[in-house]
């Protein structure tokens, strides 16, 4: 069977700095139309990084599910026209933990929910760790913990950890035999 959907029409509903959210008429496999809703978001970094067999984790609040909680620094690809993904997981593991990286290894990409995000997640690990000055953002507030890496491996099995940045990750550190 043929699996494409075709675009028929589309409407943009919002438009903001970073994200767009349209609702797409489409064609599907069948003949039929359907209605597919569709945020645009400009792609993100994650960073598992990891010193002396602890890894950097980052507690905060995430309004949209009203909870804290427990993920790897991470960011959007949308404050550098251009900021290739290594160098926002830089930036990014800078700005939330204080530290940089010696080396910077690409581990892949994922989509964290393509049924209705275009966002790709570029998935790093940071080696060579060196202690410089955290940049939060503004609106940005969290704490930065150094978890051992079988702690983290532990509560991610448990159920305690949920972020999907921070299973692939560990997922994607495992079978490179890094973790």
């Amino acid at each position: 069977m043929e699996l494409i959907e075709k675009k028929l029409s589309s409407e943009e509903l919002y438009k903001s700095t970073s994200y767009s959210f349209r609702v797409d008429s489409v064609r599907l496999p069948n003949g039929k139309t359907g209605t597919r809703e569709v945020i645009k978001h400009p792609g993100g970094v994650a960073v598992l990084a990891i010193d002396n067999g602890k890894a950097a984790v980052v507690r905060q609040y995430r309004y949209a599910i009203d909870s804290v909680t427990t993920e790897i620094p991470a960011g959007k690809l949308d404050k550098i026209p251009g900021e290739k993904p290594v160098d926002a997981a830089q930036r990014e593991l800078r700005e939330e933990t204080g530290c940089t990286a010696d080396t910077m290894e690409y581990l892949g990409m994922m989509y964290p929910s393509p049924g209705i995000l275009t966002e790709k997640l570029y998935i790093f690990y940071a080696k060579g760790l060196h202690k410089a000055e955290q940049e939060l953002d503004d609106d940005e507030f969290l704490n930065v913990e150094w978890m051992p890496t079988d702690v983290l491996l532990k509560q991610i099995a448990d159920g305690e950890i949920n972020d999907c940045k921070a299973i692939c990750a560990c997922m994607f550190a495992h079978l490179k035999g890094i973790l």
